[in-house]
């Protein structure tokens, strides 16, 4: 069964709060894909991975469709297309809840700070428990 942990954070805390689930998912030695939008956010995510920590260092690739996964255990991907291989998958947008589905740990990021985010988050909490599927719940850990 996939376990779909749903992450409070907000807007701007987003981007580290994807780099220190990916630094989590690494060190339990599960080959992560990072799934973002466009190509803009994936060089961003490209870039913080090398900078948001002195203290960690993980090793990654930003792979396009068609290409073959290297041998780096963190992949960013832009789009919900196949790539074999991953264990768990870090979202920074609204991904499909079948394509999180796919594996056995996915992230997704519950904007506090966007009321329309928010609610299509909801929405997607109540379908993924409806699936079958185990979402758990990560409240906001910032100041509020």
């Amino acid at each position: 069964m996939s376990s779909i942990y749903f992450v409070e954070t907000r807007t701007g805390e987003q981007k580290n709060q994807l780099c220190r689930w990916t630094d989590r998912l690494y060190l339990e030695r599960k080959p992560v894909r990072i799934v973002v939008d466009s190509p803009a956010a994936a060089q961003l995510i490209d870039q913080l991975l090398w900078t948001f920590s002195q203290s960690s260092f993980i090793p990654h690739a930003v792979v396009n469709e068609g290409a073959e996964r290297g041998q780096e255990p963190v992949a960013i991907t832009c789009g919900q297309f196949p790539v074999p291989g991953f264990d768990a998958v870090v979202c920074d947008f609204q991904a499909d809840l079948e394509f999180m589905s796919l594996f056995e740990t996915a992230v997704h990021f519950i904007l506090g700070d966007d009321p329309e985010r928010r609610q299509k988050s909801r929405n997607l909490w109540q379908r993924a428990r409806e699936s079958g599927l185990n979402p758990i719940h990560v409240p906001y850990e910032g100041k509020q």
